[in-house]
């Protein structure tokens, strides 16, 4: 009976890993820098013609799962509530989404918000602002 026992536990452990996020643990802006990533920033310029953001989840594991990041200006010189674009990622690099973003226009100042999905399913979401420097 003890080996059983063993063996029914040993069981969990053998199983396939799944990638499972639970939420965002941080999000980090960062500037553009001839197209890559640069230095990390508080707040977006207008004049910042493509946002980069290293967007950290709080706990994943191996697994194939499809990762959408959709950006929203929540309250925005432009208008409230509009969605701006979307950014799909099916693999992840330390638990490190990377996404980018860009106009070829100034941004409309105000409040953004960005959505983090797994499948379909929000897993979390963070506010960002884009603001002319005081």
């Amino acid at each position: 009976m003890r080996n059983r026992c063993w063996l029914f536990f040993a069981l969990p452990g053998m199983l396939p890993a799944v990638a499972l996020a639970l939420g965002i643990e941080s999000v980090t802006l960062r500037a553009d820098d001839a197209g890559e990533p640069g230095e990390a920033v508080e707040v977006f310029l207008p004049t910042d013609k493509k946002l980069h953001f290293d967007i950290a989840l709080d706990e994943t594991e191996l697994g194939n799962h499809d990762f959408v990041v959709e950006f929203w200006a929540s309250d925005t010189s432009a208008g409230k509530d509009i969605k701006v674009s979307e950014f799909k990622a099916n693999s992840l690099v330390t638990n490190t989404i990377n996404a980018s973003i860009e106009l070829p226009r100034d941004w409309p100042t105000g409040l953004y918000r960005l959505d983090v999905k797994m499948d379909g399913k929000t897993i979390g979401s963070h506010e960002y602002e884009v603001a002319v420097p005081e």
